[in-house]
């Protein structure tokens, strides 16, 4: 893949922006996390020359820009300015910036773009221009010829960012890689169905544990782990994979299927232990959970929904489930690594909900 270097002035990234040349995505633009002092400190750097580093952008192919490093510096420019768009709703703009305990400047201090806090005062004239004729270097990566390079590409710039963790990254990735896919995924994480049977608080989700569980749920559904992999780099890969199959909206409704049946048979409870077990463990959702029950009945989904009364099936498999005192102990105990448990939940859960097995 090439790449052009390009020294972009900050009044050519606002007009870009604007024209819909230079695309942030919603996703992307929900991790812009600088607080006010972050931001003063950078718009004050602009004027006193201190050298920002570059950004990063692909090109789409219709030549337009998709930005996929650089979030905070250029929206920070962008929403000083007046021209940041509301991710939620790109016909609002957010409010602008009102610049607070500049270290060098101490006169920007509740200075706004055009007018700042109470007292109204504006940037001005000489120092917007001086701002607009900034430029920052721009790493342009010429249009990738598959998802998976997206992916990958934004992964090696962004993982291990401040201000975001693995899955919220990993969102970002998957919209370049299928949006439409990726939407159908969130609108599942986010349903009251999924959100109950995974015991999903608002905490939680505002962290996106909600599409994390997810993910976790069609990775191992849709692929085999090899134990090759740590658990981020499996859940990366495998969930690219998904997202470039012809299959993925098939799919996708199965796994619909799969939670409200879980859902319909026991609601928030359908993954805890039950109480009179022999097996000593807390009441409480985990992964083991997940792996077993839930996987177990997605990839056997066609099969299950072929029987008279499938929904019958999964409650008796699950109840007779949490019998397995020899198999509960082989999936517990603490310090376990993730992928040393994947060892023995996946394929169990398989087998226990194959309706041949279970005959």
């Amino acid at each position: 893949m090439s790449t052009d270097e390009l020294a972009i002035s900050i009044g050519e990234i606002g007009s870009m922006y604007e024209a819909k040349e230079l695309h942030i995505l919603p996703e992307f633009q929900r991790l812009f996390r600088w607080g006010p002092q972050k931001k003063s400190d950078f718009i004050e750097s602009l004027l006193v020359g201190i050298p920002i580093p570059p950004a990063f952008a692909y090109e789409r192919e219709d030549a337009t820009w998709e930005l996929i490093d650089g979030l905070q510096r250029i929206s920070t420019v962008l929403e000083f300015q007046g021209l940041l768009r509301d991710p939620d709703n790109p016909d609002k703009l957010c409010d602008p910036t009102t610049l607070v305990g500049a270290k060098y400047l101490p006169g920007l201090d509740g200075v706004g773009w055009v007018h700042g806090g109470a007292d109204g005062k504006g940037i001005g004239k000489e120092l917007q221009l001086f701002i607009r004729r900034a430029r920052i270097d721009f790493q342009i990566l010429k249009y990738p010829s598959d998802a998976t390079t997206k992916f990958d590409l934004f992964q090696r710039l962004n993982r291990g960012g401040a201000y975001a963790n693995a899955q919220e990254v990993r969102t970002c990735a998957m919209v370049l890689a299928n949006e439409e896919a990726t939407r159908k995924i969130r609108e599942i994480a986010k349903s009251e169905p999924f959100r109950t049977v995974f015991r999903v608080n608002e905490d939680q989700s505002k962290i996106q544990k909600d599409v994390e569980y997810a993910v976790r749920l069609l990775a191992h559904a849709s692929k085999a782990y090899e134990g090759k992999l740590d658990v981020e780099e499996f859940l990366d890969k495998a969930i690219i994979e998904l997202l470039q199959e012809d299959n993925w909206n098939a799919f996708l409704d199965d796994a619909v299927w799969s939670v409200e049946t879980l859902h319909a048979i026991d609601g928030d409870k359908v993954l805890l232990p039950p109480k009179n077990i022999e097996f000593k463990t807390v009441e409480r959702f985990a992964l083991r959970s997940l792996e077993v029950i839930a996987v177990g009945v997605l990839i056997n989904a066609s099969a299950i929904k072929a029987l008279p009364k499938p929904e019958e099936f999964v409650r008796e498999r699950i109840t007779k489930f949490w019998m397995q005192t020899s198999a509960l102990e082989g999936m517990s105990g603490a310090g376990q690594r993730g992928t040393t448990r994947w060892g023995k939940t996946l394929p169990f859960g398989m087998d226990w909900f194959d309706p041949r097995s279970a005959k």
